[in-house]
Parts: structure tokens; sequence; C-alpha cells
């Protein structure tokens, strides 16, 4: 079974066309990876989808990086 970053990895790659050599644990999503908000809120919703999790509004502002997306979804999920 794929872990979370691999599954995240293949999810960023297919949803935002970003290669997956570029998506690392240490990524910052908008400073590493160019996203603007409105991948941000693609990301979002597809996480949602594939990992089966709500993520609030409240919580978006602090998930900048991957590993900081795998620490969500890995207590959330």
């Amino acid at each position: 079974m794929a872990t979370t970053f691999e599954r995240l990895q293949t999810l960023i790659n297919n949803d935002l066309s970003i290669d997956k050599e570029k998506i690392t644990q240490d990524a910052h999503l908008f400073d590493d990876l160019n996203f603007d908000s409105l991948d941000s809120i693609e990301m979002v919703l597809s996480l949602e989808v594939e990992f089966d999790i709500e993520i609030p509004d409240a919580d978006i502002d602090d998930l900048l990086t991957i590993q900081s997306l795998i620490d969500y979804i890995d207590a959330n999920s």
C-alpha cells in the first residue's frame, strides 16, 4: 500500500502537472512548487476526496509544506 507521501505526490502530479521529482517532503507549496490560490483550493478538494477527510478553512493557512500536509492527513484520517 502506498504511503501518505506517495499518494500525495501522485495526487499533486496528476491534478497540477507538477513533476514528482519536485514534490519532496520539505517542498513549500508556494515557494518551491509555485502554487497559487486556485491550486491550493483544487488541492484541498482533491485531498478531501482522496483521503476521506474534511479540511476546515481555518486549517488551510497552516498547510504550507508537503510535510505539513502529510502530518495533517495522518492525524485526521
